[in-house]
């Protein structure tokens, strides 16, 4: 479907080159025997033309410029609209509305009362060179071309109003996209600083209480080697303490080491997705697509957070710096590997930096047996495929 402000522009163009040259037709025929006023005409007309034509580059000019040119486009339009009084003339008045109106507020409020005033002025002195019309038909006349004129306005006034809201809406989601992939990354790195504080606690615990025990058992061991001649009864008992301290040393250590290694496990590896992918519910410009596998569920909890956090580091990526609004995501099973491959429409690149994300994927799959390849081109988004051994 084409958009609002595509299908003025195309309506623009084609009524401006029907106007254009029924002005030169008329021009031909209304002053073919005073080649003065015809050539005045044709001279107007043309430069309007050229005018035209800049107003539509107005990005390219300084805008003080386009403001001169389109002054000068309405005056010359009214001149034509009263030198040429016809169908043409007047509807290129309502084209150079279109113009105005896709200017800034303040500037619109400065055209637009010009226009009003020299396109009515000149509409009702061209009433009045008419023979024949009656005041009350002039009156009749100017009231049915100031509806028409009030309600081409008011359309134009309202499709500007809600391009203005649609390029707000669409600001407001590149933000709230933003903020969101932000979360996400602020979520995964307190997770991340919590689990790196309570390594800390233990790796400090354990220097503490290990290094207690390592020392009562050393002074444990050293007093048995001291009595086993003269107090060999005593020796038993002495061992059988130090038994227990390194059996309760081990204990710590096995803990501590749990600890060390503990890494929040994916048990459901299919809700865990869906829940992701729900964060950017929200964003209607955003399509992730997963394809549900169930056979993954029955792989272990190591796999399975390695495949989640991939996946969870890929999309962010794809946001954040592809700025991608379709990421695909599929696994595939076999009998010998796990291939999980991750695709999007972003920008793309010719050669990919790997950045700490990157190269966390490649560690973490790596530590599996697996491999990591990456695949992308400018315009053509960015790809990724891993492969695990199962």
């Amino acid at each position: 479907m084409i958009n609002s402000k595509k299908y003025i522009s195309i309506m623009k163009y084609i009524t401006c080159i029907i106007i254009f040259v029924s002005m030169y037709i008329n021009t031909y025929i209304e002053y073919s025997n005073h080649y003065i006023d015809m050539i005045s005409c044709f001279l107007l007309i043309t430069i309007i033309i050229i005018n035209t034509y800049f107003i539509d580059l107005k990005s390219k000019y300084p805008k003080k410029f386009f403001y001169i040119l389109l002054f000068i486009t309405i005056c010359i339009s009214s001149i034509l609209q009263y030198s040429l009084p016809g169908i043409n003339t007047a509807s290129y008045s309502y084209v150079l509305l279109v113009y105005i109106f896709k200017e800034q507020k303040n500037k619109m409020k400065m055209f637009l009362p010009i226009h009003f005033i020299l396109f009515f002025t000149t509409t009702y002195f061209v009433l009045l060179r008419r023979n024949g019309i009656t005041i009350s038909l002039q009156l009749f006349i100017m009231c049915v071309i100031l509806l028409s004129y009030l309600g081409f306005s008011g359309m134009l006034y309202s499709i500007r109003t809600l391009e203005i809201e649609k390029e707000e809406v669409k600001q407001l989601n590149s933000k709230l996209k933003l903020a969101n992939i932000k979360l996400q990354e602020y979520a995964l790195n307190i997770e991340e600083v919590a689990t790196s504080r309570e390594r800390t606690r233990v790796a400090q615990e354990l220097h503490d209480s290990l290094g207690h025990s390592l020392m009562a058992l050393a002074m444990h061991l050293e007093f048995a080697k001291k009595i086993c001649n003269t107090k060999p009864q005593k020796v038993e008992e002495v061992l059988s303490q130090s038994e227990k301290i390194a059996k309760s040393s081990i204990n710590d250590l096995r803990k501590a080491v749990t600890v060390l290694n503990s890494e929040v496990e994916i048990t459901n590896f299919n809700e865990a997705i869906k829940k992701l992918i729900d964060n950017f519910y929200l964003f209607s410009n955003i399509q992730i697509t997963y394809n549900k596998n169930e056979e993954i569920e029955t792989l272990s909890p190591i796999i399975k957070t390695s495949f989640y956090k991939t996946i969870q580091e890929s999309i962010t990526n794809s946001l954040r710096h592809g700025n991608a609004t379709e990421i695909n995501v599929k696994i595939k099973k076999s009998d010998q590997d796990l291939e999980l491959t991750v695709t999007d429409n972003g920008i793309g690149c010719n050669n990919i930096v790997k950045s700490n994300g990157l190269n966390g994927i490649e560690n973490r799959v790596t530590a599996l047996g697996g491999s990591t390849y990456y695949f992308s081109h400018n315009g053509l988004g960015f790809g990724l495929k891993v492969s695990i051994p199962i």
